[in-house]
């Protein structure tokens, strides 16, 4: 064989090695790649089956705990409620009283002046009546010494 028919074979062969090289590797990494999308689709299935559960449950449990506070601010609002209704009735309630009071305190003053003028007037009769009575005692020792 001849010089040029040797370095042609051997250009060949390297270049026929270079082409080659790629496709190994490309076909290597394919072969990599599968057992990635594997794994991870292993992974997927444990997180479907192990981790999906989890969620869903803490999702209703937070669905229920959004319930109940809804349900607690529901009845708070309603103890307010009530709470500003009785202190308003209760302050109703001590403004009637105290104009009550008012009115007794004022008949009181009345009363005590009426009872106070009666209680002089009684004590004007009595005085009076003593006097009478002396008056009649007088005009009875008068007429038993006769």
């Amino acid at each position: 064989m001849e010089w040029p028919a040797i370095v042609t074979a051997v250009s060949t062969a390297v270049i026929a090695v270079l082409l080659a090289l790629p496709a190994v590797a490309s076909f290597l990494l394919f072969r990599e790649l599968r057992r990635a999308v594997r794994a991870l689709e292993r992974f997927g299935d444990t997180v479907q089956r192990e981790v999906l559960p989890a969620v869903q449950s803490a999702r209703g449990i937070a669905d229920q705990a959004t319930q109940i506070a809804a349900t607690i601010r529901g009845e708070v609002d309603g103890l307010v409620e009530t709470s500003q209704d009785l202190r308003g009735r209760v302050k109703r309630a001590a403004d009637a009283t105290e104009d009550r009071l008012n009115d007794l305190e004022a008949l009181l003053d009345v009363l005590y002046e009426e009872v106070e003028d009666t209680a002089l007037d009684v004590a004007a009769a009595l005085r009076t009546t003593r006097r009478g009575v002396s008056v009649i005692g007088a005009v009875k020792r008068v007429f038993r010494r006769r």
